[in-house]
């Protein structure tokens, strides 16, 4: 409690009151409900742009192993088959991506898959998006290599 201080003839004590101390608290909290949505939708933004990116650079360099040795990763080698050099494989001129690529930005691992499992694609590569599940609409949409 602060010690009171005369002005004048009155007394007084220094500080806020309880209500103002309580009105701007409500002032802060109307704020932060106006702004966290739009703050909130601009990480997902953000996150969504940064996963495409990822599986795009990670496309490439599963290109790049191709051209490299002829094929294509297994499934069972994975997205690993970009770092480490498969068993071998002297045609192998990585690692052609960092291991930190290899996670999306919602910290689940890039999806590959060889053979793939539509005809169209040479090999399946994907994020399960925002909401780490397999489909999804809108931000938690899957995002996936060559749709980019």
């Amino acid at each position: 409690m602060s010690a009171p201080v005369i002005v004048g003839n009155r007394r007084t004590h220094g500080g806020f009151t309880r209500w103002a101390v309580l009105v701007v608290l409500v002032v802060i909290g109307v704020l932060a409900l106006a702004l966290w949505p739009r703050l909130f939708g601009e990480m997902t933004l953000t996150e969504i742009a940064t996963a495409k990116a990822q599986v795009a650079e990670l496309g490439k360099a599963v290109e790049h192993f191709h051209q490299d040795t002829g094929r294509y990763p297994t499934d069972e080698e994975g997205l690993e088959g970009l770092i480490k050099p498969p068993a071998a494989d002297a045609n192998w001129k990585g690692p052609y991506v960092n291991e930190e690529l290899l996670t999306d930005p919602w910290g689940v691992a890039y999806q590959y898959h060889f053979p793939p499992s539509q005809p169209q694609v040479p090999f399946d590569l994907f994020s399960f998006g925002k909401d780490r599940t397999l489909g999804g609409v809108g931000d938690n949409k899957d995002i996936t290599y060559g749709d980019n």
